[in-house]
């Protein structure tokens, strides 16, 4: 499962976030949605993610849309080895058209007064 995310992002000790798509093979929209909505309770229960949600997006209908952020990249990692994403991911040629769309987002952190004065 690491292979869907680079090793230096596993080893981030910042805030890791995705953001992205899953596209469903012509007649499994419904079937992705479930599966996806039933990853996030579970998701949600491990220590080290901090928002874990799914979405509809009215430009690509029958896509789920997701966001996930991560307190590092260890926690990344423990999340792709839990039994329940394994799962998920050797469903996925069934379940989508293609590849996960993962798109990786770096947090933008303002500078506090001291550093800004320097």
């Amino acid at each position: 499962m690491s292979e869907l995310v680079s090793a230096e992002l596993l080893a981030s000790t910042e805030p890791v976030a995705f953001f992205g798509y899953a596209d469903p093979r012509p007649g499994r929209e419904r079937e992705l949605r479930e599966r996806m909505l039933a990853l996030g309770e579970p998701s949600r229960a491990e220590s080290g993610i901090l928002a874990y949600e799914a979405f509809s997006d009215v430009a690509r209908p029958g896509s789920v849309a997701f966001y996930e952020l991560y307190r590092d990249g260890r926690a990344v990692q423990h999340h792709l080895e839990q039994p329940y994403m394994r799962q998920f991911f050797e469903d996925c040629a069934s379940l989508l058209a293609g590849d996960l769309e993962i798109h990786v987002l770096h947090p933008h952190r303002s500078q506090g007064p001291e550093a800004r004065r320097g």
